[in-house]
């Protein structure tokens, strides 16, 4: 992977069985479930034979927002990418649900300059592992990943490592603790205008298993996917 010149901009961010009915029946949009009691339950849109997309909200029985939920279509399939759990204070809850952070150095490049941006995983799937993550986008110049990336196969792959591995750039920067869990990364587009910069955020470990006559490496993984609106021009006055 061409590797950018991203110190500085690093530096600055381093600092239940459904009992309810629903409001629309068989169609797709806005849909509303509830409790017994009237209590909204949950909502959220949904395509493609009541499928759920985007935010959708969920709360207790006394109406308080207890979770949200970001579901994308992912191969034409409904998938779960992040949710977050509250308290009854509205705080989010460090020990249940998945969810990333991610920011960009910007949002407009010129066409020989990358796109820069950093990414944490701030609270993994895989609780009580020592999970790392690695990320990965098109290569250089090469075609993207579609809106519901099923062209995975299509597409030439860039890997970059969470900081951990890429020993170089965590050395330069004197770090000493864990960033196994933050990854920093980029690409090049090849024309100008408007464009999707897409890509995946894996989380995985490995995990021996131990029989009486063997040991077997076992991995598992899991996958979020991110997508930003770059804009490229020729030059920026």
């Amino acid at each position: 992977m061409n590797r950018f010149i991203i110190l500085p901009f690093f530096l600055i961010f381093l600092c239940c069985k459904n009992d309810t009915k629903n409001t629309t029946t068989n169609f797709d949009g806005l849909k509303k479930y509830y409790y017994p009691n009237g209590i909204l339950k949950s909502q959220g849109m949904t395509f493609e034979t009541n499928q759920p997309i985007g935010i959708w909200n969920y709360y207790d029985t006394t109406g308080v927002l207890n979770r949200k939920a970001e579901y994308i279509k992912i191969k034409g399939k409904s998938y779960i990418n992040q949710d977050w759990f509250f308290n009854n204070n509205g705080d989010t809850l460090k020990n249940k649900g998945t969810h990333f952070k991610i920011v960009f150095e910007k949002d407009t490049i010129k066409l020989n300059e990358p796109i820069k941006a950093k990414i944490d995983l701030i609270s993994p799937i895989f609780k009580n592992k020592y999970s790392n993550i690695f990320i990965v986008v098109p290569k250089d110049y090469s075609i993207n990943f579609n809106e519901d990336f099923s062209n995975l196969s299509e597409v030439n792959l860039d890997t970059t490592f969470n900081l951990n591995l890429e020993k170089e750039m965590k050395n330069s920067l004197g770090l000493t603790t864990d960033f196994g869990k933050s990854a920093v990364f980029g690409r090049y587009f090849n024309s100008i205008g408007k464009k999707k910069f897409r890509g995946i955020l894996v989380e995985y470990f490995s995990q021996d298993s131990i029989t009486s006559d063997s040991i077997k490496l076992n991995y598992f993984e899991n996958k979020k996917y991110f997508e930003k609106d770059i804009m490229v021009l020729d030059s920026i006055f």
